[in-house]
């Protein structure tokens, strides 16, 4: 069964003193000990001795897989051919039954190289042509840590994401691992990358008015990567949460802009059908958390003030101030002007028109 994480719950294991006493086992426990392994999903069974077998056995399927299958099967992902793909993937997998073993890192490259025919032939696993009909599994994460969709993330593939998510991918799966930064959700990879668009970093700077932050997102440079963004941002869960992580953060002014005009639909409020009462909005709750980062904000000002500090600690206070202040701003433009603004704004008079009747 896997878990909401992508990842399987560990195998139960007996308990009391014969966790660690595997000479006491009963015949019951030791079967049940290697079922419930998936070496694949990096559960070994809990004796040692099987354990160290299993290690084994995988890294050298794992070795063989870089060093004979994957220069092979690069090629048949780069041209997305399925013909191709077939051939190699047919005869490495009966011939040593690397494809059970080794589908999340195949599945996270045709992510990585955007190739949808291949990737739809993995994830649906019935086609007669593969000689193992295991699907691939669109949560697994590759050796590294990262699953398919924070590839397709990064590389704003909106059909592979659609994809994905069609096969059962969740957007609630963080990297994890000594090869990744741990903890990254595929909504942070697209929202980061999007950040750093060169397109951005030529146009506005921090400092800037934030209009003409919104204003160069709206362009048609950024769609695709707005697009992306939405898809992802969508299927992810506390998106409150997420915009306003990005919030307290004094240099993330870009991210949040991105993540807002992204996801203004979710974070609209929707009528309380019990009560007949509308609930508070997500930009609601944004605009609120907001007021109390300010008050607190303020109200540390005045201690410093009466103890008689001043300096670097109230320079900082005043640039959290300075940033919250322009994030509010944002946070109110895109609640009044996102329903339009997600209409897609094409030219530049249009677009300015538009936000400065918003904010008037």
């Amino acid at each position: 069964m896997t878990m909401e994480d992508g990842s399987c719950p560990p195998a139960v294991a007996p308990s009391g003193s014969q966790a660690e006493d595997y000479g006491s086992w009963t015949l019951k426990q030791k079967l049940e000990d290697l079922i419930n392994c998936d070496p694949i999903h990096g559960i070994m069974p809990k004796n040692p001795k099987y354990k160290a077998y299993f290690e084994e056995k995988f890294e050298e399927k794992l070795s063989t897989y870089v060093r004979v299958v994957l220069p092979k099967l690069r090629p048949a992902i780069q041209k997305d051919s399925v013909k191709q793909f077939y051939q190699v993937y047919n005869c490495w997998s009966g011939f040593m039954g690397l494809g059970e073993f080794l589908y999340p890192d195949i599945l996270t490259n045709m992510a990585s190289q955007n190739a949808l025919r291949c990737a739809r032939v993995a994830l649906q696993g019935t086609s007669p042509l593969l000689r193992c009909r295991r699907r691939a599994d669109p949560n697994t994460r590759h050796r590294y840590g990262f699953a398919p969709l924070h590839m397709a993330a990064e590389n704003f593939s909106v059909d592979m994401v659609k994809l994905l998510f069609r096969c059962g991918a969740s957007a609630n799966i963080r990297t994890k691992g000594d090869n990744v930064i741990e903890g990254l959700l595929p909504l942070h990879v697209a929202v980061e990358n999007a950040s750093m668009h060169k397109y951005i970093e030529d146009h506005w700077a921090h400092g800037d008015h934030i209009i003409n932050l919104i204003f160069l997102l709206c362009l048609p440079e950024m769609k695709m990567f707005l697009d992306t963004t939405r898809l992802i941002a969508k299927q992810t869960d506390n998106i409150v949460d997420e915009v306003w992580n990005y919030i307290q953060h004094e240099e993330k002014h870009v991210q949040a802009a991105i993540l807002l005009l992204a996801a203004e639909k979710q974070l609209r409020g929707r009528l309380n059908k019990s009560s007949g009462k509308a609930s508070l909005n997500g930009f609601d709750i944004v605009k609120s958390r907001i007021g109390d980062a300010l008050s607190t904000i303020h109200l540390e000002g005045l201690n410093m003030v009466q103890e008689g500090k001043n300096g670097r600690a109230l320079k900082r206070l005043k640039d959290k101030k300075e940033a919250l202040l322009t994030a509010l701003v944002l946070v109110c433009i895109v609640h009044k002007a996102g329903e339009a603004l997600d209409g897609y704004i094409q030219t530049h008079s249009q677009l300015e028109e538009l936000l400065l009747h918003c904010i008037n």
